[in-house]
């Protein structure tokens, strides 16, 4: 183990010296040749000052990222030290399983959030730096604190489920828990709007009626006129612009938010809320659900293939007795961060050709480029971004479409739209 870490970080170390080259000599405000001086180019729309501002935020995101995620490894295979005395306190305490699960989780759980809460509370307050939020610390904890307590809510059960298919199913639990995964992830769908996100925020009904109208109409070609229409006061945490769609049947809810109805014009809220509403009239929730279905399996096998491996690996080692051990935990998490990892550029091209689908239908709903560019262009300078993410970044973590890219298929949709050809994704 010993070998392990120290070539780890020797790894880590020149891993990080690639990454900080590659990063810091990014150009502030690029954007390739064909975009420049268009109304897809960030100079012609924001100051030196908000492109390096902007510049400046991206770059530590980034650095983030790419020096995080090995780290995360790290850091759970420290925690299988505690993981042993954490399995036979609660072995010692409790007879019923259920009951030494809780136990065991809520200190695994508490011990994650202790160890990111110095980089939970330094984007905290780059956020307030940058005039990205006004929220309170106080305000600030009190999320911090409800989100801890849900995961306890919610992943005591589903934890100790897991384990009990797979004392129950010792070949199979992996096959069981991906069968789950679906109806599980769709019953959070349509409780969560529900239930928890108004943990979070207020929500309440759309006041401003020019808006409500024009989001009705919307709703109501796109099938889903009964979807209730809300305002949510996003500015709590937040102030950047945002609007979505979410929930099924009588639990859906067309979302917009108070930030968005303060920056946006009524033909730009028009235009954000028809991209929002056309991923439901395109029924891209189910094709991803069906997408999700597909990787979701050999995420679950690739997952138990590397975890027999770390167990075998090193499991006598920690002290381990068998795979359904709560005790094995961490190697489960780090098998699976692992595998999800590499998997996820799948999702993000599949949500790229989403977003495209749904560029294209409201712009052609809205018929109102002008409103589309200024409305991305205000994305832009709001989210503090640039707009224009390297291919690497983009490839790895990009789930929309360029915002460059996005304003320049707006800018061309006359002729974009009679040659039939497509933005880029």
């Amino acid at each position: 183990m010993k070998k392990f870490l120290w070539g780890f970080l020797i790894c880590y170390l020149l891993y990080a010296v690639g990454v900080s080259v590659y990063l810091l000599n990014l150009e502030p405000g690029y954007v390739p040749n064909e975009y420049a001086g268009t109304s897809a180019d960030p100079k012609q729309f924001m100051t030196e000052k908000e492109i390096a501002e902007a510049h400046h935020l991206d770059t530590i995101h980034y650095f983030t990222f790419f020096l995080q995620t090995p780290l995360d490894i790290v850091i759970v295979l420290f925690l299988m030290t505690l993981s042993i005395k954490w399995r036979n306190q609660a072995v010692t305490r409790f007879r019923n399983s259920f009951w030494q699960t809780g136990f065991y989780y809520f200190f695994f759980s508490m011990v994650l959030t202790l160890i990111y809460l110095p980089l939970d509370f330094f984007f905290y307050r780059l956020s307030r730096n940058y005039g990205l939020s006004n929220q309170s610390a106080a305000s600030w904890l009190g999320d911090l604190g409800l989100s801890f307590g849900l995961d306890l809510v919610i992943g005591i059960p589903l934890v100790w489920l897991l384990f009990l298919a797979i004392k129950k199913f010792p070949r199979k639990w992996w096959l069981a828990s991906w069968a789950a995964s679906l109806p599980l992830t769709i019953l959070l769908m349509f409780i969560s709007p529900v239930f928890i996100a108004p943990l979070f925020n207020d929500y309440k009904p759309l006041e401003n009626e020019k808006v409500k109208i024009e989001i009705q109409e919307l709703a109501y070609e796109a099938g889903i006129g009964e979807a209730k229409i809300l305002e949510m006061n996003m500015s709590k945490q937040t102030n950047t612009i945002n609007a979505f769609v979410n929930g099924f049947g009588s639990n859906m809810q067309i979302v917009l938010g108070d930030t968005a109805i303060k920056e946006l014009t009524i033909d730009e809220i028009k235009f954000v809320m028809a991209h929002e509403i056309a991923h439901y009239k395109m029924g891209h929730i189910y094709k991803g659900l069906a997408l999700q279905v597909l990787v979701s399996f050999f995420t679950a096998f690739a997952t138990i293939c590397l975890f027999h491996w770390l167990r075998r690996k090193w499991g006598d080692h920690w002290g381990l007795k068998d795979q359904h051990d709560i005790a094995v935990l961490p190697l489960l998490i780090i098998s699976f961060s692992l595998i999800s990892f590499l998997a996820s550029p799948i999702g993000n091209w599949q949500s790229r050709l989403y977003e495209v689908e749904a560029d294209r239908y409201a712009i052609e709903r809205t018929g109102n480029k002008e409103a589309a560019i200024t409305a991305f262009q205000k994305l832009t300078k709001n989210g503090k971004s640039t707009g224009y993410e390297p291919a690497v970044i983009h490839f790895m973590t990009g789930s929309h479409p360029r915002i460059t890219e996005r304003i320049d298929f707006f800018d061309k949709y006359e002729d974009t739209h009679a040659d039939q050809s497509e933005p880029p994704s």
